[in-house]
């Protein structure tokens, strides 16, 4: 009988022993019912699809699942001889390597195989048992098998890596976990090794080997799989149907040039014999030539998302479609325009585009952008007094539009801490400092009753203001200016200028009140203050040339101060100082006298000031003599006098210059008793005449009469007789 190769038996061994998971595309498995040869299966299999089906342990159960019979699979004793190879089995049809076998018991055959025979019935071989062959329900796993029973082996040098099989001749089957099936139709779970007969053999003697030749042998066989998996060989002539697979067709279309109404297709050939292209556009169908890889979409909807097929034909079957999902280019957007602007933001209109699109997209200069699902935006957190380029684009899913640009300033800010100083009666200072963010120039504009002045002062923040009108309120406003033209928020703050001092103070007095009038010289209200004996007594802020002050004290000295004023700005005072008119004393009288001297005592006029004079007077006709002197007080003691002299007095309030009317009285100081004698000689020439009594009274009443005559009241006198 024939021998087992050592090639055969490596492969066995290397089937059983390598249980390999390897990846490999995804494919898709095409079972076709229609019987022919095995060549014929795989010419149409490469035609049609890619190949006859190499099975694995991944894909043999999924298989087995839709077939019923058995099937070609892409599996050949040898591919490239027919007789006298050194390699069976040892690839697919796709030349994928030969890992994995699941051979039906007793299978692949040999063409022939060892057989020994023992001399007696007592041996000292190893026992063994047949294999069980297809048809026989059971079979016994044969072990001890080794490499030292076959002859003629074949030269290794053929097999590309032998490493792990350096001695092979000294392992047993049992190391490489034979299989062990116990019915006919369960299929193995691993390759079998192949089935060997021996016998026993008397010890230590052994009989020759003689091969037995496998009737059932078929020299180039290919390879069927049965309905459960399992596999046998069959003539390659026979009929039958046969699973073809073709890799997964996993490719790209790409979209380029993508516009609003159109877009270029771009995708790869599908795998072999394609006969052409279905394109299907949304659920519209367009049929190309195989050799057309490309195609232009055209009258396509803007900003519309469209789901395009490409789908190879191969001998009738579509392949897996090739997709791509993309949205044509929305259009831009119309009339962008600037409807308000701020100092930190600017609102933006703009008209919907033709089309679709599914947001706006406002790209701000300096990176920001912002999304709106309206056709209006307000722009925020922007720096005052900037160029700004607002560029708008309708987007839908992340495909952008044209962009419409347009360019607008942001207002300036306002200037801060605007102040005036320096007010003179035509001019002020006026001062700030700089608005946040930028700015061109400042513009100031000062108004004042119904004019006004204006003015570019370039980019300083201080201007002397001039030409401007005497003590007069003057509102001034700053703004800061962007692009020229562009002004920001005014500031605005009010001052006066400084006013004159008044002119032509008049003050006219009254017992109790003083009336003061003047003219302006610029402002339009004053402060009058009213001073008696340096204490301020009464103060007015009033916008007429005239005040009068009522129920003041009689010959008391008023001072009358009067400011102009505009805003909190004072002229210099104008001072005027003026007497009330003095009231007369009353109740003038002598209170003591002596011969030497007399005091007098009066009341003051009612409310008289406590500082007022009075002037007092006391003559006396008879000496023809007169003293004068003025006092504060209400009493006074004329000293010097002579006895016995009526003296008369008065006594006037005295307020400035002016005089009240007099408060007269008079006393007689005391009389310092002097007798005088006179002697008269009467003569008549009637005689007896002088020595009566009537012409003796008679001249008695004449001489009375001439000393009263000569002294009347003026002195103190009594004219006595004596008769002698």
């Amino acid at each position: 009988m024939g021998k087992i190769s050592l090639q055969d038996k490596v492969l066995i061994l290397l089937s059983w022993a390598l249980v390999l998971m390897f990846s490999a595309a995804e494919q898709d498995y095409f079972p076709r019912p229609d019987p022919v040869t095995w060549d014929e299966a795989r010419t149409h299999c490469q035609a049609c699809y890619k190949e006859l089906v190499t099975l694995t342990p991944q894909n043999i159960q999924k298989l087995t699942q839709n077939i019923t019979s058995d099937y070609w699979i892409g599996l050949r004793k040898n591919f490239s001889c027919t007789s006298n190879c050194s390699m069976y089995w040892s690839h697919w049809a796709n030349g994928d390597p030969l890992i994995f076998q699941n051979w039906y018991p007793g299978l692949p055959r040999f063409k022939s195989s060892p057989k020994r025979y023992c001399c007696s019935c007592s041996c000292s071989c190893n026992s063994h048992a047949a294999m069980t062959t297809p048809g026989k329900t059971s079979f016994t796993t044969f072990t001890n098998f080794t490499t030292s029973d076959v002859t003629n082996t074949t030269d290794m040098s053929s097999f590309t890596d032998m490493s792990s099989f350096t001695d092979i001749t000294n392992q047993t089957a049992t190391d490489f976990n034979l299989w062990n099936a116990t019915t006919q139709n369960t299929p193995p779970t691993a390759t079998p090794r192949m089935p060997v007969e021996a016998e026993c053999v008397p010890s230590p003697t052994l009989t020759p080997l003689v091969p037995e030749t496998d009737v059932n042998y078929i020299e180039d066989s290919c390879v069927a799989m049965l309905s459960f998996g399992a596999w046998v060989e069959k003539n390659c002539s026979e009929l039958l149907p046969y699973i073809c697979y073709d890799d997964l067709f996993l490719s790209q279309v790409n979209v380029t040039n993508k516009t609003s109404e159109s877009a270029f297709l771009t995708w790869l050939p599908g795998p072999g014999n394609i006969s052409h292209y279905l394109i299907k556009v949304n659920g519209s169908l367009t049929k190309l030539l195989a050799e057309n890889l490309t195609h232009d979409l055209v009258n396509l909807t803007a900003g519309t998302g469209y789901l395009v097929q490409v789908i190879p034909v191969k001998c009738g079957r579509l392949l897996n479609p090739q997709m791509v999902a993309f949205y044509t280019k929305p259009n831009k957007v119309g009339n962008l325009s600037v409807t308000s602007v701020t100092e930190t933001s600017v609102f933006l209109t703009w008209n919907k585009p033709v089309g679709n699109h599914g947001f706006y997209l406002i790209e701000v200069q300096g990176g920001q952008k912002i999304t709106s699902d309206t056709e209006s935006k307000e722009v925020n957190s922007l720096i005052p007094g900037s160029l700004y380029t607002f560029t708008v684009h309708s987007v839908v899913n992340d495909t952008w539009s044209e962009g419409y640009n347009i360019s607008t300033y942001t207002k300036p800010g306002r200037v801060l801490q605007l102040r005036v100083s320096n007010n003179t009666q035509n001019s002020v200072l006026l001062r700030w400092s700089p608005p946040e963010g930028n700015f061109t120039s400042f513009f100031v504009n000062a108004t004042y009753d119904n004019n006004s002045t204006e003015f570019n002062v370039g980019k300083q923040t201080e201007v002397n203001v001039t030409g401007l009108p005497i003590g007069t309120k003057i509102t001034l406003r700053v703004t800061a200016l962007t692009n020229g033209t562009l002004k920001g928020e005014e500031v605005t703050i009010v001052t006066y200028t400084a006013p004159g001092p008044v002119s032509g103070l008049n003050l006219v007095s009254t017992h109790n009140s003083l009336t003061a009038n003047w003219t302006s010289s610029g402002g339009n209200a004053f402060i009058i203050e009213l001073y008696l004996d340096g204490q301020e007594v009464d103060r007015n802020n009033i916008t007429s040339l005239t005040t009068c002050f009522v129920g003041l004290k009689t010959a008391a000295n008023y001072t009358v101060n009067v400011y102009a004023f505009s805003g909190n700005l004072n002229s210099k005072p104008v001072r005027s100082s003026c007497y009330t008119k003095p009231l007369p004393p009353t109740n003038a009288r002598a209170i003591d006298c002596n011969k030497k001297q007399i005091t007098i005592q009066w009341d003051a006029p009612e409310n008289v000031s406590t500082t007022a004079m009075y002037s007092v007077t006391i003559n006396s006709s008879f000496w023809d003599i007169s003293w004068s002197n003025t006092t504060n007080y209400t009493r006074y003691t004329f000293v010097g006098l002579k006895s016995g002299t009526r003296y008369d007095f008065e006594v006037r309030t005295v307020a400035g210059t002016e005089y009240s009317i007099t408060a007269r009285g008079s006393n007689w100081t005391v009389a310092e008793i002097r007798e005088i004698g006179l002697s008269m000689l009467c003569t008549s020439n009637e005689p007896l005449l002088c020595d009566t009594n009537t012409t003796r009274k008679l001249v008695f009443e004449k001489l009375h009469s001439h000393f009263n005559n000569l002294l009347g009241d003026r002195v103190i006198w009594n004219l006595t007789k004596q008769e002698t």
